[in-house]
């Protein structure tokens, strides 16, 4: 199943720059346009201040941190590759990110610097669907953070964006094409790509109840089982 709600050759560029390596890997990355302002206590700490005029707070991954704290001239605005979080109640969905990444080529000429805006604000988001609301167009995403060590326990977040799927999405693993605008995430395009069945519980039992009519009892742990939320 494939949605789109804007034409499919004007996505084909942004979408290619960040591809997934598996059909089933986890990921929320991205690329943003702008200036970033350290906080003056702490250069790993700030803000990033893009071209339309809008500022998130973001923080520095080491890599990234020592390419800004020896090399990078903070006066200019740079095409950032990030990590998206977003607030996980808040009505608005609002937007914080992680930069791990700077493009910063030597010759910065107006060809060069176009190129690189125009890859800025797209986002390749890949998890499973866990919540969609049709009245506030809000679809959460539950994404599956890889362990840095092999004996490493799994960690996850969720992404709250902006948009509508089909319904019936939840526990489907979407490839999903975004873009900010504004502070908020919002569906341009997607793919379902599996069907996730949920994990069995190990303590779920079905209820029992004393009956002589074991045809009784079959139809009580039916209702059970259907109105159980999953």
């Amino acid at each position: 199943m494939t949605i789109t709600t804007e034409p499919q050759q004007l996505l084909s560029n942004n979408q290619n720059n960040l591809p997934p390596t598996e059909s089933l890997q986890y990921r929320a990355i991205g690329r943003m346009w702008g200036r970033y302002v350290p906080n003056a206590e702490q250069i790993r700490q700030g803000q990033l201040i893009t071209t339309d005029g809008v500022i998130i707070n973001v923080n520095l991954m080491s890599k990234v941190a020592k390419i800004v704290e020896n090399k990078l001239d903070l006066s200019q605005e740079y095409l950032w590759t990030v990590y998206p979080k977003t607030p996980p109640k808040d009505l608005v969905i609002g937007l914080y990110l992680s930069l791990i990444g700077v493009k910063a080529p030597s010759e910065y000429t107006e060809l060069i610097k176009t190129e690189l805006q125009s890859q800025a604000d797209n986002f390749s988001i890949q998890g499973e669907v866990i919540y969609q609301n049709f009245e506030s167009g809000i679809v959460t995403v539950k994404i599956q953070q890889t362990p840095r060590n092999k004996n490493g326990t799994p960690k996850e977040f969720r992404l709250r964006l902006l948009g509508f799927l089909p319904p019936k999405s939840a526990r489907h693993f979407w490839n999903l094409h975004v873009r900010r605008i504004g502070t908020d995430l919002v569906i341009q395009s997607g793919q379902c790509i599996k069907f996730l069945r949920p994990k069995k519980s190990k303590t779920k039992k079905l209820l029992t109840i004393p009956s002589e009519n074991p045809h009784e009892l079959a139809e009580v742990n039916a209702r059970t089982q259907s109105t159980e939320q999953p």
